[in-house]
């Protein structure tokens, strides 16, 4: 009975919450970015329904905004299916969890670091943080660098969620030659939105390209105050 109330509470915070931007972190030399947003079964049907959400997708999703030809899907016979509309996510609603792949079988050339954002909405668990492979390989890579970007905690009458976004970045100097990768999680806990995601790369790798958490405080102040000033603007 607890999931059965759980699952229109988040379908409700969902709706009235705006999608989350994702951050356009600068990387140094030649960049790409492509992302993944309006994730849902009026964009893409066929893509599993509760209780069948097992099923495996029909194909993998291309991303729709940026300049790349990466695609997310699904790993077969776990949870997650695409919600309808008001969501714009995918729904994990029950076990097995739902896993997930982002492959690019052509990343640019000389790549050196990637960097990966990942939007999701949980009402408890604890995130395991995706691994990076290349080349065909299992590496399961963990990120060199992660920052938590933006969380949100929501509550109501039948419980709380909380909606995060992450950013993990590896340094692939090392790795040599890189001819397609895969960036793979798991989600946390059953009743997981995932919103969507984004993917950089670059063949330059100078460091970390995100910022430490007192430094993103307070450039996501700055993004707040241009936000607000924009709005007032546009009111004028």
């Amino acid at each position: 009975m607890k999931s059965r109330l759980l699952l229109p509470f988040l379908l409700l915070a969902a709706a009235a919450h705006a999608a989350q931007e994702f951050t356009d972190f600068s990387l140094a030399g030649t960049s790409a970015s492509e992302g993944w947003y309006n994730l849902n079964s009026t964009a893409y049907s066929g893509y599993g329904t509760h209780p069948t959400s097992t099923a495996a997708w029909p194909a993998a999703i291309a991303s729709n905004f940026g300049s790349g030809d990466a695609a997310w899907d699904k790993v077969a016979g776990t949870s997650g299916y695409l919600g309808g509309a008001s969501t714009n996510a995918i729904y994990t609603p029950s076990t097995p969890l739902g896993a997930f792949t982002i492959t690019d079988s052509t990343p640019l050339a000389g790549l050196e670091t990637i960097v990966f954002q990942l939007d999701f909405e949980m009402a408890s668990g604890t995130f395991v943080a995706p691994v990076l492979s290349y080349n065909g390989g299992n590496q399961n890579l963990m990120a060199d660098f992660t920052a938590t970007l933006f969380t949100e905690v929501k509550s109501g009458g039948m419980g709380s969620s909380t909606r995060y976004v992450y950013a993990f970045q590896w340094d692939l100097v090392s790795a040599g030659t890189i001819t397609d990768f895969t960036v793979s999680w798991t989600v946390p806990a059953a009743h997981t939105l995932t919103y969507g995601a984004q993917l950089q790369q670059s063949d330059t790798f100078a460091g970390s390209a995100i910022p430490e958490p007192s430094s993103f405080a307070a450039f996501a102040g700055l993004a707040t105050l241009g936000a607000a000033a924009l709005r007032r603007r546009r009111r004028a």
